[in-house]
């Protein structure tokens, strides 16, 4: 296996490498990368590798004007680590923490995460719950693109040749909200999920203001369940309401049978985490309530 390599030390060497490039592989963390170039799995073969490594912007969390700004090559063990996401958006620290083992949360990136496009990625139906937006830079400049938006088909992505995510954009949980991910394999370390999802949630005088169900494992893509939000938003929110919320969401998915479980199962774990996720959402934000 042969292939160029390039390592651009900064935001312009990164653009204008890619743009001269027309068959190449970006390389953060490598953890999905590596494997499928060394099996062959990628169809065509890169011809040149671009590692963003050494590009520090890239590896920056910040907030600024409100919204916190993650580095698209932020790695998981990163998220779970940094008191602005732990404070301000924990549902994320907590689904970066199910990604693979240790050594894969070390090196794996976010953005990795996202642009792989698997519908079994962990950190993803947490950023749609959190209603994240991706910023695509090329050499024409920059645009902002709601993450639901980014995905095609698995494995796929809207990105053209020459662009690249370089950052996520995330508004921070507030006041009266919450928000929970859960998340189930057939092991408690190193498992492609079954099925996960996440939650958020936002009150009003104990009244569902508005709300973000998002999934993974149930669809080519990762997916929010729009129909689902809608019927919930002003009702008030109470354990019987959220049981009948997960026994619709079974009945809005259309999952496949696989290696991993069988359609009919992962119907029963979606309605078994929405109720779970709402509860605790639901949870978060009365205590948000009581003590802000």
């Amino acid at each position: 296996m042969e292939f160029a390599y390039y390592n651009p030390k900064n935001m312009q060497s990164l653009l204008d490498t890619l743009s001269s490039l027309q068959n190449y592989a970006v390389l953060a963390g490598g953890t999905d990368l590596l494997v499928k170039m060394k099996e062959k799995l990628l169809r065509p073969m890169p011809q040149a590798v671009v590692d963003i490594n050494e590009i520090g912007d890239l590896k920056e969390i910040a907030e600024i004007d409100g919204y916190l700004w993650i580095g698209s090559a932020v790695s998981h063990t990163a998220l779970t680590q940094s008191r602005l996401i732990l404070e301000k958006a924990g549902v994320l620290a907590e689904a970066a923490s199910q990604v693979g083992s240790p050594q894969i949360r070390n090196k794996g990136t976010v953005g990795g995460n996202i642009c792989n496009a698997s519908p079994a990625a962990d950190t993803v139906p947490a950023l749609l719950a959190l209603n994240a937006s991706v910023e695509i830079s090329d050499q024409s400049g920059r645009r902002h693109v709601p993450l639901a938006d980014v995905f095609k088909g698995p494995g796929k992505t809207c990105l053209l040749p020459g662009q690249f995510i370089s950052r996520i954009k995330i508004r921070p949980v507030q006041r009266n909200e919450g928000a929970a991910f859960l998340k189930f394999g057939k092991r408690k370390a190193l498992a492609i999920a079954m099925v996960n999802a996440a939650i958020w949630l936002k009150l009003a005088d104990g009244v569902i203001n508005d709300v973000r169900i998002a999934f993974g494992s149930v669809a080519p893509t990762p997916i929010r369940l729009y129909e689902l939000e809608k019927w919930l938003v002003g009702k008030p929110a109470e354990k019987e309401l959220f049981a009948q919320a997960g026994a619709r969401a079974a009945q809005l998915i259309k999952p496949i049978d696989d290696i991993r479980c069988t359609a009919n199962y992962r119907k029963r774990l979606a309605q078994v985490i929405v109720f779970r996720g709402l509860m605790s959402a639901w949870e978060q934000a009365e205590g948000r309530c009581r003590c802000e």
